[in-house]
């Protein structure tokens, strides 16, 4: 095409997103929350560091206090740095605070139907119906033996090649989530439909960041342009993912319902939808794929405080992360690693492979895990939730359609000295876990928790050694992103059986 001839369709695209920026400003009937002060059209968006925006956000807090209201080009954005308020909004008022931001890029990259983002409403109480008839905790046990078979899969593989741990981090939380979404076992990193969803999370990646679902947000007119304009690169493999995407969503879930019929399928999310009464098959469908799909494409870290219930695959995402942040930890605090073998091998002896019914008897673990999620928020600005009418906090206004934002790592430092690694913070002086830790923790819930036990029973982790044998120090540092992992780093690991 002439570049006369772009010039002239770029200069117009501008002038209609003028004009319809201009069409949607109106005035509120009460003053916003307090926040920084943006400039003209394109609000605050040069204020935000997009790399860690939750240091912006939480800067913002100590200034203008809990809730900091704030726009990107015309759309409004509450940030919430408070757990307290956090917790009255999201319980409290949930009917105002449940719905998702209803972004273009979603149906553009073909997961507008997947549960975590999902409008509230009809579909999206049905799948919730689907969700609570699976994932009560009474249910959940029968995904036990799920679990400890896939554990057990992980302490072969790092104890065949202990170099490769972050590795075999990752591929644990694929196979075990299509185990117990589909009944599908994964034999080998070599499997099909993991390579396939592979491709698809990194077309995701590449096309789905927040820079270009809030450039679609901002203006969704832009859906209908070009991928060859200037800035809508991010278009260009949005038909095939939409594609690849349908293909993953029917493809297993056919194969789970032929083996239903035949009676060889395995208990899974799929065999329990699909017997619930009350919602039609296509539902059963996307629901599956929404926790199958979107434990990497939207990072669900589903809260007790804001769904009701644990669901054992919404942060599976996250598994990779936590069990590489329980190794940082063990080989920069030796002493805690050594008080955790001791309750372990005081408790279930040595070597022996602990399993769910161990866990209330662990409680020192278990506040090494909770001070794990605290210290390194794997989420730490959760799944943004929208306003689904209007709403006064304290005599502020908040729009209908405005995106929340609940401050996951803001929150996680309101404590003493929060990047110290302490994990008496959620002991009593007797030993025993505070009654509000498992409370407090839910902010950051993660399935990862539940395994690092069989992994720390199973070895010692410590620092590793260079060639001429002289130990090599390790930083604690992570990666940015809505995912936060930490940053590779060598480790020695033995046996311990």
């Amino acid at each position: 095409m002439p570049d006369y001839l772009v010039l002239s369709v770029t200069c117009a695209c501008a002038t209609l997103i003028f004009l319809w920026f201009v069409a949607r400003k109106r005035g509120p009937p009460l003053p916003f929350p307090p926040g920084p002060k943006g400039l003209p059209i394109i609000g605050n968006s040069l204020g935000i560091d997009l790399k860690t925006p939750q240091f912006t956000y939480a800067k913002w807090g100590n200034i203008y206090g809990d809730v900091v209201y704030f726009n990107v080009f015309g759309q409004g954005f509450v940030v919430v740095n408070s757990e307290e308020t956090a917790r009255l909004l999201a319980d409290k008022r949930s009917t105002i605070y449940s719905d998702r931001p209803h972004s273009p890029i979603y149906s553009l990259f073909g997961i507008d139907r997947m549960t975590p983002v999902m409008p509230y409403g009809n579909d999206w109480r049905t799948h919730r119906k689907l969700f609570h008839s699976s994932l009560k905790a009474d249910v959940v046990q029968k995904f036990h033996d799920v679990y400890l078979s896939n554990a057990r899969q992980l302490r072969h593989n790092i104890q065949s090649d202990p170099s490769k741990f972050s590795e075999h981090f990752k591929l644990f939380s694929g196979p075990l989530a299509l185990e117990l979404t589909y009944g599908r076992k994964v034999e080998g990193k070599d499997d099909a439909t993991i390579h396939f969803v592979s491709t698809i999370f990194d077309m995701l990646s590449r096309g789905t960041t927040p820079q270009s679902g809030g450039l679609l947000l901002a203006f969704p007119i832009l859906e209908h342009f070009p991928s060859w304009l200037p800035g809508l690169g991010f278009k260009a493999e949005a038909p095939r993912c939409r594609k690849m995407i349908a293909t993953m969503a029917e493809l297993p879930f056919r194969e789970a319902k032929t083996q239903l019929v035949s009676g060889t399928l395995q208990h899974c999310l799929v065999s329990d939808f699909l017997a619930y009464e009350g919602a039609g098959e296509s539902a059963a469908r996307e629901a599956a794929a929404g926790v199958y799909l979107g434990r990497l494409t939207f990072q669900s870290a589903v809260c007790r405080s804001t769904s009701g219930f644990d669901c054992p695959l919404a942060a599976a995402e996250s598994t990779a992360s936590i069990l590489e942040t329980v190794v940082l930890v063990m080989i920069l605090h030796p002493e805690i690693q050594a008080n955790v073998h001791a309750e372990l091998d005081d408790v279930i002896g040595k070597g022996v492979f602990p399993t769910f019914e161990d866990r209330p008897r662990l409680p020192y673990l278990q506040a090494v895990l909770y001070e794990v999620m605290r210290w390194n928020p794997v989420f730490p600005l959760g799944v943004p939730h929208a306003t689904t009418t209007s709403d006064i906090y304290e005599g502020y206004y908040i729009p209908k359609g405005c995106i929340v934002i609940f401050n996951a790592w803001a929150m996680s430092r309101d404590c003493s000295d929060p990047e110290h690694f302490d994990p008496s913070r959620h002991l009593t002086p007797g030993g025993q876990l505070t009654p509000q830790a498992k409370q407090n923790n839910s902010l950051f819930f993660g399935f990862g928790r539940r395994i690092s036990a069989t992994m720390l029973s199973a070895f010692r982790f410590e620092k590793a050694k260079d060639e001429s044998g002289k130990t090599i120090q390790v930083e604690p540092s992570f990666t940015d992103g809505q995912i936060s992992h930490p940053v590779p780093f060598e480790c020695s690991i033995t046996s311990r059986m």
